[in-house]
Parts: C-alpha cells; sequence; structure tokens
C-alpha cells in the first residue's frame, strides 16, 4: 500500500513541477536618451526633497514667517517649479557655509525664488 502512495505523490509532485513555470526575463535595447531621461527625473526628485527638508528647517520657517509667508504654501510652491528652478535652488543649498547658517545674501536670495514665484502662482 505505501508503495502505491509513494508512486501517487511522486506522479503529483512531477505533475506540479512541471504545471509551474519559472517567469521569463525580458531584455530590451537601454538608449542613452532614455537612461539619461531617467537620471534627470532621479535627480530632480532629490533635488526637490533637499529644497523640501530645508523648507522645514526651524530657522527658515521662522524667517518665512518674518517675511509673511507660510512654510506650507512656500512647499507647495515647490512642487509647482520647472527642475532647473529646483536644480538651482537645490544648488545653492549646496554651497551654503558648512556651519549650517545662511548668510543674509543666501536667506535672501532664496526667499526672494520662493516670493517670486508666489507671486507668479
Amino acid at each position: 500500500m505505501s508503495v502505491s502512495i509513494a508512486k501517487y505523490l511522486g506522479t503529483a509532485l512531477l505533475a506540479s513541477c512541471l504545471a509551474v513555470q519559472a517567469p521569463l526575463a525580458r531584455a530590451g535595447m537601454v538608449s542613452t536618451e532614455q537612461a539619461a531621461a531617467a537620471q534627470q527625473a532621479q535627480q530632480a526628485q532629490a533635488d526637490r526633497e533637499k529644497v523640501r527638508t530645508f523648507l522645514d528647517r526651524a530657522e527658515v520657517r521662522d524667517k518665512l514667517q518674518a517675511l509673511g509667508v507660510q512654510a506650507a504654501f512656500a512647499k507647495d510652491r515647490v512642487d509647482s517649479m520647472t527642475d532647473e528652478e529646483v536644480t538651482t535652488l537645490a544648488q545653492r543649498i549646496d554651497t551654503l557655509s558648512a556651519g549650517g547658517r545662511l548668510s543674509n545674501y543666501d536667506l535672501i536670495v532664496i526667499l526672494l525664488i520662493v516670493l517670486i514665484i508666489a507671486v507668479i502662482v
């Protein structure tokens, strides 16, 4: 009796192994333009996140409020900025002093960009 059960289980196991097929891998050519576009999209997203993180800082929020701009409004405006504007602003943030302090010039430039975008939109 155990031989017939083993034979039945072996047949069922063999049938299930043959029925299950591994997914097929598909490869295609990726052009330079596609790769560059994907990298630019990732960079733009990283730059937007950098600007949002910058706007989350307490001293930036305080300065925005002192100028009459709500921090939430400024964050919303970051989403409506073009990729070039966000990249420029993110590069500007990268050039800030190592101590994390903004010079008056840096703060004025950043706030002017935010205010100009707020007025335009």
